[in-house]
Parts: structure tokens; sequence; C-alpha cells
């Protein structure tokens, strides 16, 4: 074993725990860059298999009514790979004392492969012998506990109608069930997807012989637009309600959105961990040069050249990479196993062999090494200039000066002689104290933004369900009603108040820019279902024009009184123009809002609604208004608030978890930094301490010194953590927010305080650590080293 590599395993193993705590914050970037990627490219894999495996569409067209020779006009466009027509409904049903809404889609009577086709999960395809059979969605079965040849009973046309359960099935085209773009979190209890056969389908809901929607899957190449503009022609005169393409299709768009999140998070948040590692060892190994110059110029004296010393150093900021990498990668394999399981408790995609990828340890150990290396050769390059006779002689000490603080005379003069020291100290070393706080700059930004993720969701429930969904329940009816029949809903006991709502499907344009949203008209003044801004105060709606929300807005590149297009998707309806009279705040889904009488107007419906909102008098009393509320025909599905509320706050649960594991990491990344730079504070200071220690100064005073030092870097840091974790978590959620859902990002005053707390039991934990070295300094054998 060579000479350098001797004197570099001593240099390790006396110095182990600095060293093991800069590999762990290697480690953790490694970790988090290996592990956030592979769940991104774990995601990636098993959904484009799935989605090639069951023929996932590229375009879904939905439709009031056409016949089935339809399909064969779509099948005969040249870009056409694979064309299926069926029939989708919704409808109410009865199950496990719940009133649930159901999606009822047909399937072949016989097994073939069509676009966007079933996996078997558990019992069989439709057999011959019986019509009234029916495949669950796997979610929806377990969530109501059913089982193979169960009844179930949807509601069709005021009349239940009997289906045999036969399996559980999943599709491509549900990996996220959702019923619309207006719900966040999936409510599996609540919504299902039933598939029959089509002749049983077309027989019981009056569709002989017809369809109302269909998808299929392009040949690769085919510009989308262009796809929708042919299908809208072709079925114009059959009532469009919608043609959408694969990325606005409301599961598979939801899953990339979360994988972009996915892969945004591993590019940027593992470059933290990085660039505190390579201050570290910057701070690190300038200290070891500094230290060790009669050893450098004792090796210069024997021979070893300047490149030889100076790789020897480098090797410590190599051996540190390396270590960190090869841990890091192995935690990182199963910290993706993990956290796709996670996403997978969401999105429920086929299970997959999980493994780990060399393409993500090989730019991840490239970043840890440039980092490392970097830093070590900033730190190590004055070796260079060093010559052996210099070097052996001890190099001058720092020549003393006043600091500012003790021009300041009033002030210095009540200070204790600890106090004194102290701030000298700090003063002395500028740098290396700046160097600290970076560390704990960010250790404070992670804190702010884990703890932001609470206040940011405890306001949007707050604003979604307490302030603009100020209702007990929602209805929505199966066509539009007049305010005289919506009397009858009014008049039910326990119901106090009712609010008439219009929602509707329209594209709205802006030149070459559109987008389909829902269209939202509200009474004059509404108080259940209100339209807010950014700050939460209600905004008035105006009686010409819409309002639309900020992410729309951002997508149209339309301003307040701007004109865009509107073309509601119900058939026979024109493109009419609009004037944008306001920008208000929407954080699920995204709808333009007006009032009732212009939707009426623009709808040419006159003065009517299609759902509304209902404010009981008891919460308590919701089951019986449900109840009741479920006998009027024209009622297509019942909303609780409750349980949608419920639902949401049960799904926020993996938030909480990553608010812990965030925390836990800048507490890893505090105490790492501040272990590391007061180890090395100690160890140069040690003649001093030692004396102080011979004058009578007890271990408690003299940690006092190096404690409170940690004390003032980490508050200062932590004061300036504060607003780089607010740009920081700003620029996170602005990434993160999608056309789905938008969060606000919230900072409360509790966080703040909160956030520079822990920053500071952070520290104090790190004092704790390093206390057994200051009781182990040994003022004899330092005192009687040479000055």
């Amino acid at each position: 074993m060579g000479i350098l590599l001797r004197k570099l395993i001593r240099d390790v193993n006396e110095a182990k725990g600095q060293f093991i705590s800069i590999v762990v914050i290697v480690l953790i970037g490694v970790m988090f860059y290996s592990g956030i990627n592979a769940t991104f490219m774990n995601l990636s894999l098993i959904s484009e298999k799935y989605y090639d495996e069951y023929r996932f569409g590229d375009i879904w067209a939905d439709f009031y009514k056409a016949p089935e020779g339809v399909v064969d006009r779509i099948k005969a466009l040249s870009y056409i790979k694979m064309v299926d027509g069926r029939i989708v409904q919704d409808l109410k049903m009865n199950i496990s004392d719940m009133n649930v809404t159901v999606r009822l889609i047909t399937l072949p009577d016989a097994k073939r492969d069509v676009v966007n086709d079933v996996a078997i999960k558990s019992g069989k395809y439709f057999s011959e012998n019986e019509s009234n059979q029916c495949l669950v969605e796997e979610e929806f079965y377990k969530a109501h506990n059913l089982d193979r040849g169960d009844y179930i009973y949807p509601i069709i046309n005021g009349n239940e109608v009997k289906l045999k359960v036969v399996g559980s099935v999943k599709s491509p085209e549900f990996v996220y069930v959702l019923k619309d773009g207006g719900e966040l979190m999936p409510d599996n209890t609540k919504f299902g997807i039933i598939y029959i056969k089509n002749s049983f389908g077309q027989a019981i809901l009056g569709f002989n012989g017809s369809i109302n929607s269909l998808s299929a899957i392009l040949s690769n190449g085919t510009n989308i637009e262009d796809a929708k503009d042919e299908f809208k022609k072709i079925l114009k005169n059959y009532g469009v309600t919608s043609i959408i393409g694969k990325e606005d299709q409301i599961s598979n768009r939801m899953l990339s959105e979360e994988m972009k999140g996915l892969k945004a998070t591993g590019g940027t948040f593992p470059i933290v961990f990085f660039l505190v590692a390579a201050v570290i060892i910057y701070i690190m190994m300038g200290r070891m040069v500094e230290n060790q110059r009669t050893q450098i110029g004792i090796l210069k004296a024997f021979g070893f050249s300047n490149l030889q010393v100076l790789f020897h150093y480098l090797s410590y900021s190599i051996f540190v990479a390396l270590i960190g990498c090869f841990l890091g990668a192995i935690c990182g394999m199963y910290l993706g196993i993990g956290f796709t399981n996670l996403e997978n408790a969401y999105f429920h995609l086929p299970p997959a062999d999980m493994k780990i990828y060399p393409e993500l340890v090989i730019p991840a150990s490239v970043i840890t090494l440039f980092f490392c290396i970097l830093a070590g050769f900033n730190a190590c390059k004055i070796v260079l200039k060093i010559t052996p006779s210099e070097a052996m002689r001890p190099k001058a000490p720092k020549s003393g000066k006043t600091i500012l603080l003790e021009r300041i005379k009033a002030f210095w003069g009540i200070l204790n002689y600890s106090w004194k020291i102290i701030l000298r100290n700090l003063f002395r070393y500028k740098k290396r104290a700046m160097m600290t706080s970076i560390g704990v700059i960010f250790s404070t930004a992670l804190v702010l933004i884990s703890l932001s993720m609470l206040d940011s969701i405890n306001y949007m429930v707050e604003q979604q369900y307490k302030n603009i969904q100020n209702y007990d329940i929602k209805v929505n009816f199966n066509r539009f009603l007049n305010m005289e029949e919506m009397s009858s809903i009014s008049n039910i006991a326990h119901v106090s108040k009712l609010e008439p709502v219009v929602e509707a499907g329209v594209e709205i344009s802006n030149g070459w820019r559109k987008k389909n949203v829902g269209f939202t008209g509200l009474i004059g003044e509404p108080e259940m279902y209100k339209v807010t801004d950014k700050k939460g105060e209600t905004v008035k709606l105006p009686k010409q024009g819409i309002l639309i929300p900020q992410k729309l807005a951002e997508t149209l590149d339309v301003k307040i009184n701007d004109m865009v297009y509107i073309k509601s998707l119900l058939p026979g309806k024109e493109k009419k123009e609009a004037y944008v009279k306001g920008i208000v705040a929407q954080y699920i889904g995204q709808s333009a809002y007006c009032s009732l009488d212009y939707a009426g107007m623009f709808l040419g419906e006159g003065v009517c609604a299609n759902s509304a909102v209902l404010k009981l008098n008891n919460v308590n009393d919701e089951k019986e208004v449900i109840d009741k509320l479920k006998d009027i025909p024209a009622v297509s599905s019942i909303q609780s608030k409750s349980d949608s509320l419920n639902n949401l706050t049960k799904n926020m649960a993996a938030s909480t978890s990553s608010m812990g594991v965030m925390i836990i990491l800048a507490a890893v990344l505090a105490i790492a930094v501040m272990y590391n730079i007061a180890s090395i504070n100690i160890f140069e200071r040690q003649r001093e301490l030692a004396t102080l220690k011979v004058l009578g100064f007890k271990n408690k005073e003299v940690k006092k010194l190096v404690f409170n030092e940690n004390y003032i870097i980490a508050f200062l840091g932590g004061l300036i953590g504060l607003p780089t974790g607010l740009w920081m978590g700003y620029s996170m959620m602005s990434v993160s927010n999608t056309d789905s859902y938008s969060f606000p990002f919230i900072v409360t005053v509790k966080t703040y305080l909160l956030s520079l707390v822990l920053t500071m039991i952070f520290t104090a934990m790190a004092n704790m650590v390093l206390s057994k070295k200051i009781r182990m300094i040994d003022m004899i054998a330092v005192l009687k080293s040479n000055e």
C-alpha cells in the first residue's frame, strides 16, 4: 500500500464523523436523484406497456346519438389504425346504503380486441347464456365488497335494472378514476365504472343500432388537431359534445402531470444536497491543507510532485463521491420501489419488476464527482504554490484587528468576556461562517417548503369548500329545468335555500389558442356557490361577459376586456363572441363563469338550470334529503360536499407523509453541516479552548463559546433561509400546477416562526453530538504541542 494511500486512510479515520456526515449528504442527493427518476421511469414504462397491450385510444368523441355505421366512416380515414363505437351513460345507483354514480359502458358481447380494452382481474368475460351480465371496475368492486354472482341495480329511466356481476376489470382508460375534470381525488365508493354487453345496453338504454361515443387509435405521426377537425365534420349532425385527444383524457392527463412533476423534482431537488456537500468539502479540505502544511512540505521534500500531492488531497473528495454514489444508488433502488408503490396507490397500473437503472446512476455519479472534485480542487490548489522550505515553517498567525462591533463602545461594553470571544471568532473567520450558513439556509428553506404544503392545502380546502362552495348538497339534472320545476326541490323538508346553476361544456378560443372548459352560470349574488379572486374576496358577476381563472387566461393569452369566442358543446349551437370581464381564482378544474341570465341567453335555453346547490337547516338531515332527491326522475346525480371534503382530506395523507420526509431531510442536512464546520472550529481552536480550561473555564462554559457561535450562524442563516424557501416553494408550486388543479402557495406567520424554531432545534441536536469532542480535549497534550 502506497504512502499517500495510507495517509488518506489515516486522515479519514481521524475524522470519521465528518467523513460520514459528508457521505450521508451525498448519499441523500444521489438517493433522491435515482429514486425519484426511477419512479418516473417505472411509471412511464409500465403505463406505456399497459397502454399498448390494451390499446389505449388516441382520440375520443362523444355525441348524443349516431348510427353504428358512423364507425365505418371514421374507419375509412387513412390514418385510423383502429376504431370502436360504444354507449356511455352516467346513472344513479343505490349500493351499500349509499347513493352513487356509475358510468355504464358497453363492450362487445363476445370477447375481441377493442380500443380501451379491459383486463380481467377476477372472474370471466361475458358468457352467452345471460344478457344482463356486467363487469365492474376493480377499485369500485373492492370498495363495495362485491363478489362474482352478486347483483347490482343501476337506475335507468326511473327503474332499477338488475345486473349480475361476473368479474372485476381494469382498463387503461381509467387508471385514475374521476367522474369529471371538476374533481381532484378519486372516490371509489361514490363513483365507479360498469361494463355491460353492447346488445343489452342498446336495448335498455334505447340505443337500438346506435352509439354515443367512439374512440380510435391513430397512425404514428398523425396531427391530432387535423384528426379532431375531420371527426367534427363527420359527426356534426349527431350533436357532438366533446372531441379530445389523449393528452386531455382525464385519467391520462392526471398521470402525465404527476410524471411531469416527478421529472422536474428529480432534476432539481437533489442539487441542493450536492451543493451543500460541495461547500462542506471546500471548507474541510481547505482547513486540512492549512493544518497539514508541514506534512505537505515533507512530502515535496521527499520527491512527491505537485500533481501527486494535489491528487492525494483530491482523492478525499473522490472517495466521498464514490462511496456516496454507491450507497445512494442502492438506497435509491428501494426508494424508487417505495415511491412507485405509493404512486400506484392512486394510479392503479399493473405491478411490474423494479430495478436500478444504470442510466440514472451514471449521471448521478458524474454530477456528484463534478461538485466534489470542483470543491476539492478549489480548496487544495494552494498546495501547488507551497515550496518545501516554506511549507515546513508554520504559517504566520493571522493579524488581529478591531472588529466593527468593538467600535460601538456602548454595545461592546455590556458584553461579557465569553461573548466577546465568540463575536471576534465569527468576524475573524467570516468566510467559514458564510459557508456554514449556506447549509442552514437550504435546511430552513426545506422546512419552510414542507410546512407550507400544509398551509397551502388548508387554504385551498378552506376556500374551495367553505368560501366558494358554501353549500351542503349539489344536485345535477338530466335536462334543463325551469324555475317552477325547481320549486319542488326547494320545498323538500330541511332544505333552507336553493340556488340554480347552469353547467355546460364549451370550447373557448382566442385565435389558434383554444381550450375545452366548463361553463358555469350563477345567480346575481350567489351565497352558496361563489367566485373569488386570489385573495379570497368574492367577485361580482358581470351582467354581460365572462370571468375566467388565471390559468385559463394564461393558456389563451387573454387579459381583461379582451374578446374570445365561445362555442357550446351542446348540439346545434353556434360560436359566439364574449368579453373577458375579470380574472378569478379556481383551484380545481377550469370553468368560465357568468350570470345565470347571460348563460341562458348564450345557450338559448332561457331562464333555467341543469343543476342546483342546496343549503340544509341541519347537516344531520343530509341523508333524509338525499333519499328524497333520489326519487325525483329528473335528478341524474347527487353530490354531498361533506363526502367530497372527507375524501379529499383522506387522499391528502400522502402530502402529510411527504412533509415529514422533507423535514427529516432538512434535519439531517442542518446537523451534518453544523457537525462538520463546528468540528473544524473545535480542532483549530484546541489550544485556545485548552488554555481557557486551564484558566478555570468549566466544560459548560467552553461549550458555550462554540455552541453559541453555532446558534448565531443558524439564526442568521435561518433568517435568510425564509425568503429563499419562499422563492423555492413558489417556483416548485408554479411548476406543479396544472390544468386540473392549481394550488396556491401560502405561508402563514406560524410557519415562518416554526421553520426558524426547527432550525434552531436541529442546531441544538448537532451541538449535543459535539459535546463529547469538547469534553475529550486533552489539555496537557494540546498545550505541550508546538505553537
